[in-house]
């Protein structure tokens, strides 16, 4: 069937067939002008005498150019399309990229902190066990007083570091009871001293010094000694093994006044 269409930018009339109007949709390019149209959409009711016949090339060419800008639309869609998803595995990427890189760094940290924690405990139970070891030491004496069944244990320690264990040494109990002192009779210039040394503590002590001070009728000191445990205890006294808990010794001393003029006295103990 032959039909009669319209160039709407020209107003040329062109005479198309059906076959024509079903290639490509209807497109079509003007032969004058080259404007591209649809033909269904400009079919006119005239004399098809009066028309000019639609170039088949003009339809290829529509085919081609609507193709071309099909294909263009495609590509650039496509490339749209090519972009978005790129930009969103970039992002998908860098977002992961920088989970791992933040993953990464709080390991690290962590790594670290617990490293920090250890060192500091392990310093602070390193000085806790210097701190005690070094009391033990130094009152490893003290210690067997209050804990006698350390003893044999600290003995042995002692024994590898070269040290001992000293007997208590509480001056604070040793009490001096019963003191006095005459001139000898039959030899001038001689004093005999007597004493009594009472350890009230409840454990053995080591031996005190006894220091002994003779004064004049003024109370002003004329002689002074210091007596060792070894010079006022009897004969084949252990002196080693100490002064027992609750024991009383009696000393007794002799010596010479060195012509000085002796009233009066005073003793004490000292370690």
């Amino acid at each position: 069937m032959t039909n009669v269409t319209n160039c709407p930018n020209c107003q040329t009339q062109f005479i198309v067939t059906d076959e024509q109007l079903n290639q490509h949709n209807g497109k079509v390019r003007c032969g004058h002008c080259l404007h591209v149209f649809d033909a269904k959409e400009e079919l006119v009711d005239v004399n098809a005498a009066d028309a000019e016949v639609l170039d088949d090339t003009d339809l290829a060419n529509v085919s081609d150019e609507h193709q071309a800008q099909a294909s263009h639309a495609e590509e650039h869609e496509n490339s749209q399309i090519s972009e978005e998803a790129s930009e969103i595995v970039s992002k998908a990427l860098l977002k992961d990229s920088q989970a791992n890189y933040f993953q990464t760094i709080d390991r690290q940290t962590e790594r670290k902190t617990r490293l920090y924690k250890w060192l500091i405990s392990s310093f602070a139970v390193l000085l806790l066990i210097a701190a005690v070891v070094q009391s033990i030491y130094f009152w490893r004496s003290d210690i067997t007083i209050y804990y006698p069944k350390l003893k044999p244990l600290l003995t042995q320690a002692c024994e590898k570091l070269s040290c001992s264990i000293s007997l208590p040494k509480k001056i604070e109990f040793i009490i001096i009871d019963d003191s006095d002192m005459q001139e000898d009779a039959d030899h001038e210039g001689l004093i005999h001293f007597s004493s009594t040394l009472i350890n009230q503590a409840g454990f053995i002590q080591t031996y005190p010094n006894i220091e002994l001070t003779l004064t004049d009728i003024e109370d002003k000191p004329k002689l002074r000694r210091i007596f060792t445990p070894k010079e006022y205890l009897p004969a084949h006294t252990d002196v080693a093994s100490g002064l027992p808990a609750g024991a009383e010794i009696k000393v007794k001393l002799a010596l010479t006044a060195q012509d000085e003029p002796v009233a009066g006295y005073r003793i004490s103990v000292s370690y």
